[in-house]
């Protein structure tokens, strides 16, 4: 999945020391509308369409697009 966050995102992305991220789509399905980083997965689960762990994102980051 390639998806465009802002830099701002990608940074807080990345220092979080949480376990998961929840976000929401847009339309198009390729940008981020509105995220959560939490470690507890079950408790929001129910609000957001998409989970990832955060450390998998991490890694991907290279494949992240970036939005300035």
């Amino acid at each position: 999945m390639t998806i465009n966050i802002n830099y701002t995102t990608l940074i807080n992305i990345y220092r979080s020391n949480k376990d998961f991220i929840l976000f929401d789509l847009n339309d198009d399905k390729n940008k981020i509308t509105c995220y959560k980083l939490t470690n507890d997965l079950q408790r929001y689960k129910k609000n957001f369409e998409h989970f990832r762990v955060v450390s998998t994102l991490k890694n991907e980051i290279t494949k992240l697009k970036i939005d300035i």
